[in-house]
């Protein structure tokens, strides 16, 4: 290999090796946010359901106050009927008034009976709220120590991450462009190697047979080849020393 081709080949492996420590760190970042996030789906659904605990006991709230308000207007009713017996006249007026006022008194006593009901699922709503909330309470406060690890582990990674980035960026800088170029395209298609070594005959990437005459080139240094399979830049191992 001439000394110029493993020049550019030294730098474009060093270029690969730098690229793979920032995959990794990407890879272990991507983790502890997924970490994060499951976190925040767990906290999340508990918070939903305390929000759905106090809208069935807003509604629970409101049918009460209805029904208090239909109570209200019946007593005012039935306060006039009592009031029409008071100055009936004759006992045909008398019995129609109290008629009026037995089935008033009836409905009434059911709507009554409504609101002790509904008054007593609101209290049930009350506790179920409650409840819900001190679950994501407590889910919230369980999660503290292992939210602060993630947080302290994403910042490290993510200091980490940019050294080694500034790292490759100056490392890319020296490399040809159009070797580059071509290196980059193969990077933004493969999350694995994408410069590898001839095994024998083959594809070091995915061992599929590379011709005689263009692994005797690869070996001689006269080209940058690329796999016709899977299109690796191949090189020989050998022309490193």
């Amino acid at each position: 290999m001439t000394r110029l081709m493993l020049a550019e080949l030294a730098k474009l492996l060093d270029l690969q090796s730098k690229d793979l420590i920032l995959l990794e760190a990407d890879v272990r970042l991507k983790a502890t946010l997924d970490e994060k996030a499951r976190l925040d789906t767990d906290l999340e659904a508990a918070r939903r359901e305390a929000q759905v605990a106090q809208n069935r006991l807003e509604d629970g709230v409101k049918k009460r106050e209805d029904v208090e308000v239909k109570i209200d207007s019946y007593r005012t009713i039935q306060e006039k009927r009592r009031s029409r017996l008071e100055v009936a006249r004759g006992a045909r007026e008398a019995q129609a008034v109290m008629t009026e006022v037995d089935m008033a008194r009836q409905v009434l006593a059911k709507e009554e009976g409504e609101w002790v009901k509904v008054s007593e699922a609101v209290h049930d709503l009350e506790r179920g709220l409650k409840a819900a909330e001190d679950r994501a309470a407590a889910l919230q406060e369980s999660q503290t120590a292992e939210r602060e690890r993630i947080e302290a582990e994403q910042a490290a990674i993510e200091t980490e991450r940019q050294a080694a980035k500034a790292t490759r960026d100056a490392s890319a800088t020296q490399i040809e462009k159009t070797l580059k170029a071509r290196y980059d395209r193969l990077r933004s298609a493969r999350s694995v190697a994408v410069v590898v070594s001839l095994r024998g005959d083959a594809c070091g990437a995915c061992f599929t047979a590379v011709p005689r005459n263009r692994r005797t080139q690869i070996r001689a240094g006269l080209v940058f080849d690329n796999c016709e399979a899977c299109g690796v830049i191949l090189y020989a191992e050998e022309s490193l020393g």
